[in-house]
């Protein structure tokens, strides 16, 4: 039993810390701490923080308005504050480990809807794959728009993994209906159950947005440093990173400071990663400040609550 429970714990929480200390111990031999401390000095650290903040807000507004196209199941609905507390709140676990925080929302999107986690989960997964296509989608698109070497090297990879993710979607459409009959009777069902090809191009556009935020800020942060890098190089970029984000770390750290400093190459390392760490602190600490917000918020409406797990503002 407790090699069972051994096991998650390791591939949860240890590997995402080593993974993140591994990659951070290597930027910091390539950039000493006190190359970092100058460059962080030399920033314009107003418009930066201002930049930052509109970033994690504008993540958080855009990202609840995308939950009913992907969480919502027979047709229900629910107000658009309840998006905005279920979101928030998960970001308690999410600031600091991607899967805890979609863990945490399947199983308020459960609660809300009275269905299984396991259905909702499922829906998590569509959500990355959606997410993922988009990326590589926008990668791709920016390596073709630019002759740039840092692009047209790892062009044939974005290529490659666009067309299998484009792959592996018509071949799930395509399969005999007898045989998505049986799927749709296992607990993974969420997959085909209410989804369709309008729900899906929906939620791409969704996405879309959500990471074009990303993108615009990576783009006005680079130019607050100091690092002029073409609009091209920036959109073909930071998909990737973004994808990268995606991997086992602790709270982004690590892997999207490596794989800024990879793709963009940067004439000042020290100055890329100062921005970097702060892009992530940003998160981190907006994140964390969002989702005690709403708990802060909760307790004072505690008393006038029946259900205490009942979000503020909810119609009946």
């Amino acid at each position: 039993m407790s090699q069972v429970v051994k096991k998650p714990l390791i591939k949860r929480f240890l590997l995402p810390l080593a993974v993140t200390c591994g990659l951070l111990a290597w930027l910091f031999s390539r950039i000493t701490p006190q190359q970092l401390a100058e460059a962080a000095s030399q920033l314009d650290w107003p418009p930066l923080l201002l930049a930052t903040a509109v970033m994690v807000v504008a993540l958080y507004l855009w990202d609840a308005a995308c939950l009913p196209t992907v969480y919502s199941v027979d047709g229900n609905s629910w107000p658009y504050a309840r998006s905005l507390y279920l979101r928030g709140v998960s970001y308690l676990g999410g600031a600091v480990n991607y899967e805890l925080g979609q863990a945490a929302l399947a199983w308020g999107m459960a609660r809300l809807q009275n269905i299984g986690v396991v259905r909702m989960l499922s829906r998590s997964v569509l959500l990355a794959y959606h997410g993922i296509l988009v990326l590589l989608a926008a990668g791709w698109l920016g390596s073709i728009l630019t002759d740039d070497p840092r692009m047209t090297r790892i062009r044939p990879y974005i290529t490659a993994g666009l067309l299998i993710a484009i792959a592996l979607a018509a071949l799930f459409w395509s399969l005999p209906t007898s045989f998505r009959a049986r799927f749709r009777s296992t607990d993974a069902e969420s997959f085909l159950e209410g989804w369709s090809l309008g729900r899906s191009l929906r939620l791409l556009s969704l996405r879309a947005v959500y990471f074009g935020i990303l993108v615009v800020y990576a783009a006005v942060a680079l130019r607050i440093c100091g690092l002029h890098v073409d609009h091209q190089v920036v959109l073909g970029s930071i998909p990737l990173v973004l994808l990268a984000d995606g991997l086992p770390n602790f709270a982004g750290l690590g892997t999207r400071e490596t794989a800024l400093q990879l793709l963009l190459q940067p004439e000042r390392p020290a100055v890329l990663l100062a921005m970097s760490l702060f892009w992530s602190a940003g998160l981190i600490i907006g994140r964390l400040a969002i989702a005690l917000a709403h708990l802060w918020g909760q307790q004072l409406l505690l008393p006038a609550e029946d259900n205490p797990t009942t979000p503020p503002n909810e119609s009946t």
